[in-house]
């Protein structure tokens, strides 16, 4: 009697890992393969496309190059030529005084008229562009600055 019950108990335990099994099998695997689906999905071979389903080539993508700007530098201005003191304050006078002219014409002229008479520095003087009411004090300006000629 005891090897019929050790038997019925292998029995039922054998049925219920079968049931068991059974149940596990179908949960996991409703109706198809998995293994079936991964070989499907990383085929390598293109799908079969209809003439009216061809795609056209694309086309290349633009190439887009960026240029930068270009650099430019500032001019910088001649630096001012270096007067003495006594030119320096001739320039400073007559721009005081109303007088307005080049720092270089204006030395150049003081030089060339120095000593001159009235006559002489005038058309000089107005040659170049100044006033004629500006002629005497351009000469006192002159004096003044560098102690006579």
């Amino acid at each position: 009697m005891r090897q019929i019950v050790i038997v019925a108990a292998a029995a039922l335990i054998a049925a219920v890992v079968a049931v068991a099994g059974a149940v596990a099998f179908i949960k996991l695997n409703p109706g198809e393969s998995h293994d079936a689906g991964r070989a499907a999905n990383h085929t390598s071979a293109p799908p079969a496309q209809s003439p009216a389903q061809k795609q056209a080539p694309r086309e290349p993508r633009p190439t887009v190059t960026v240029t930068p700007p270009p650099r430019t530098v500032p001019p910088r201005p001649a630096p001012p030529p270096a007067y003495g003191d006594a030119d320096a304050n001739f320039l400073a006078m007559i721009a005081a005084d109303g007088i307005t002219a080049p720092d270089g014409w204006a030395i150049e002229a003081g030089n060339a008229t120095c000593g001159e008479d009235y006559g002489t520095a005038r058309g000089y003087l107005t040659d170049g562009g100044l006033y004629d009411y500006h002629v005497q004090t351009f000469l006192d300006d002159w004096t003044i600055t560098h102690d006579g000629c």
